[in-house]
């Protein structure tokens, strides 16, 4: 018994990082720090840190919705609202999913912090950092030269593109890339669900029924919102060509990518093939039974037919033309979801 223990102990020192790939961390702040020093419980402080960090998104989402120069994305104060509550309710629910799964994949690690949590965490400060950046833009409070801004990360692009631009057709090239990524994302979602481990995590028969499903809904309505705001804002701030939308869809994409790889890769540690007879597994089944299904679908410009086997529809709401310049409205009563 004490050499399996051993074995499994190097096994998992060697996984560790493996495990959590999909999910770099953030610092830490100076309370959370104060908060572990005083009563030694870091899953404690790590969801008062959370919890911290969603009221500071909160109020970001306030401080945009109540810019004078939102009215510029859209022209009425209320559609303005409408957009962004879905935004925040579809990341909401996506985060939600994404953490839940997160949590059954990361079956052999037993962090001082709660798998999920840990996962909540990051994603809140990761959404706090692009709504803090849209802020500086809309404030004009970035440096003239557009590089000195890094709001999107530079990512690598596939080979393909690489191969692409070789005919120098960098609209023609991103457009496909976009395609490719966009059908891998698909790919891995039936993956997934095809797993052995992570599949019952689904609480469903199939991609058209269950969290597989509302999660790659509310990542695509959260995505388009979030990339509709950030084009334009980007334009607010550095001008109209500053950044184009796909660039922005393939940020996301890229990002979404390389979390469910890596969550794939983690539910099919090296660990199993070594000790699965002496692994209590449920296939994700319970862990999936606590996501309640979407009330109400996000995106309610795409057709209802299933996106899981359709190219996206919704575009995001980009205006073409140059944004009009309008008297500041009324001051706009902050919505419930933002408070």
């Amino acid at each position: 018994m004490l050499r399996f223990l051993l074995m499994l102990f190097s096994s998992l020192m060697l996984n560790i990082s493996f495990s959590q790939a999909f999910m770099p961390s953030y610092p830490d702040g100076d309370e959370y720090f104060k908060c572990v020093k005083a009563t030694n419980d870091y899953e404690g402080c790590a969801s008062e840190q959370a919890r911290q960090r969603l009221n500071t998104v909160k109020k970001e989402y306030r401080t945009i919705l109540t810019n004078p120069n939102i009215v510029g994305w859209h022209e009425k104060i209320s559609d303005n609202t409408v957009t962004l509550r879905d935004m925040f309710e579809s990341w909401t629910a996506f985060r939600n999913r994404l953490c839940s799964l997160s949590k059954k994949a990361a079956k052999y690690l037993e962090p001082l912090i709660d798998e999920k949590i840990g996962c909540n965490s990051y994603y809140i400060t990761h959404h706090q950092d692009h709504l803090n950046s849209i802020i500086l833009l809309l404030t004009k409070n970035v440096p003239q030269k557009r590089k000195e801004f890094n709001y999107l990360k530079i990512y690598d692009h596939d080979d393909e593109y690489e191969e692409c631009m070789k005919g120098k057709n960098n609209s023609k090239c991103l457009d496909e890339e976009l395609k490719r990524s966009s059908k891998g994302i698909k790919n891995l979602y039936k993956t997934l669900l095809e797993d052995n481990f992570v599949g019952k995590w689904n609480n469903g028969p199939d991609l058209k029924n269950g969290n597989y499903r509302d999660m790659y809904d509310s990542w695509i309505a959260y995505r388009n919102r979030m990339c509709s705001l950030s084009v334009w804002a980007y334009q607010v701030g550095y001008g109209k060509n500053a950044l184009g939308v796909n660039q922005c869809l393939q940020f996301f994409n890229r990002e979404k990518l390389e979390t469910l790889q890596n969550l794939l890769m983690s539910a099919n540690s090296a660990l199993d093939d070594e000790y699965d007879e002496d692994f209590d597994d449920d296939g994700g089944e319970a862990e999936g039974k606590t996501i309640k299904p979407l009330e109400r679908r996000f995106d309610t410009e795409q057709k209802a037919e299933d996106v899981l086997e359709s190219e996206e529809t919704a575009e995001p709401l980009i205006k073409k033309a140059e944004p009009k310049k309008q008297a500041p409205q009324k001051k706009v009563e902050v919505p419930a979801w933002a408070r």
